[in-house]
């Protein structure tokens, strides 16, 4: 450091960078009568005041034109900061105790207890005492954003342990605290079940897009066939519903669609269902799948032929039971499925997907539960009806909804 004469008015003085809270102007009239004698103030490349804020104020009040100064080259302002507290709590007026406290608290998330013990000059005890309650905050929302990445299933342990730079161990404890003393039964303490297998919604089907599965029948799903912390996979994210629900009901979800929606990145992988299923996807505890339902979706998710909404009936079967079959031998260890019989318009031919389904998961799951899940809106033309009549058929009219276990 060399020491320069610096113009009074050209010194910057930051309060926001700067320690002291209060100016002690006795001091600084006792300053005053002999500047001669002060040592130099410091102040950064920038002529950002580091130190000897009362000796600038003295040298201001005197009149004088320039004052001695040492240049310190700083690397930011975090940098210039932290030179601040160490120079006015080594000498000179020392700083308060609130004013050592506010930087301590300030800087306790990304200074260590020792450093910041060091710039004060206190000893690590008395930082560890000021920062207690904001250090317990701090972890508090670090175990928080863990649970968050946790619950995301293609994320191991040791990815997030890497992630927030701890050990393994430690997040594996994070977990298992969670898992202990997280409440993670509090989604289902108002929580009010389907008691019947016909689930109907009153107020609409809750779409926010063609074929969205509504986020009641879902909780029921959640709540009848899980368990806090298993893995719900669906492979049909869409709007991000399974999404919603599995982290309000504190379950792992490995959710991926064709496209995904923007702002669900983070949330939902893309991943098309006819390259089998993804390598990082752990053993599901329950798989929910809710596809296009074929030519009832024709062009409603996408103009893509590689759709399956957008598939001849065969290519529509081939694809979806070969994705199927991997799923069986994975043995996860709930599959459901939700879809509805297609009902040709013209002919009126009645198609119903779920028993097929059935034939190709019989003997190694048996179904546990079947429930019915009418339209609350009405989905069938005029034209359609005169046709049924003409034709003597009941309209479809109906979603089925089925889960198997695996036996």
């Amino acid at each position: 450091m060399a020491v320069q004469g610096v113009a009074v008015e050209d010194i910057v003085y930051r309060d926001d960078l700067y320690p002291r809270i209060e100016v002690d102007h006795s001091l600084i009239e006792i300053y005053q009568q002999d500047i001669e004698r002060l040592p130099a103030i410091m102040i950064n490349q920038n002529n950002i005041l580091i130190d000897g804020r009362h000796r600038w104020l003295a040298h201001k009040r005197a009149g004088a034109n320039t004052i001695p100064a040492d240049i310190i080259e700083t690397e930011s302002e975090a940098h210039l900061e932290i030179l601040a507290y160490k120079y006015n709590s080594a000498h000179g007026k020392q700083l308060s105790t609130e004013e050592k406290r506010i930087f301590a608290v300030k800087r306790c998330d990304i200074i260590s207890t020792a450093k910041i013990a060091s710039i004060l000059s206190v000893s690590e005890r008395t930082v560890r005492y000021w920062t207690q309650a904001k250090r317990k905050d701090l972890e508090e929302h670090r175990n928080k954003l863990i649970i968050s990445e946790y619950l995301r299933a293609w994320n191991t342990q040791e990815a997030i342990a890497e992630k927030f730079e701890l050990t393994q161990k430690t997040v594996s404890n994070i977990i298992d605290n969670f898992r202990k003393n997280g409440n993670l039964a509090e989604s289902t303490k108002n929580f009010n079940p389907y008691l019947y297998s016909i689930w109907s919604l009153k107020n609409g089907d809750d779409k926010s897009h063609f074929g969205a599965f509504p986020a009641a029948y879902m909780e029921n799903l959640i709540y009848y066939h899980t368990e806090p912390l298993e893995i719900v996979y669906d492979p049909f994210a869409g709007s991000g519903t399974t999404v919603k629900v599995c982290k309000a009901w504190h379950r792992r979800y490995y959710c991926s669609d064709r496209v995904v929606k923007q702002g669900l990145e983070d949330d939902i992988k893309q991943w098309d269902i006819a390259d089998g299923l993804p390598e990082d996807l752990p053993l599901p505890d329950f798989v929910f799948l809710d596809p296009p339902y074929w030519i009832q979706a024709g062009n409603k998710y996408s103009k893509d032929k590689e759709c399956l909404g957008n598939m001849s009936l065969e290519d529509f079967y081939s694809t979806f039971e070969l994705f199927l079959k991997e799923l069986i031998g994975r043995k996860a260890k709930r599959i459901s499925i939700v879809i509805a019989p297609t009902q040709y318009r013209n002919n009126m031919v009645y198609e119903d997907h779920i028993f097929r389904f059935a034939k190709l998961l019989d003997g190694k799951y048996k179904i546990e539960m079947r429930r019915i899940l009418p339209y609350s809106t009405q989905q069938c033309t005029p034209q359609m009806v005169i046709r049924a009549k003409e034709k003597r058929v009941d309209l479809v009219i109906h979603r089925d909804l089925v889960v198997w276990r695996r036996v």
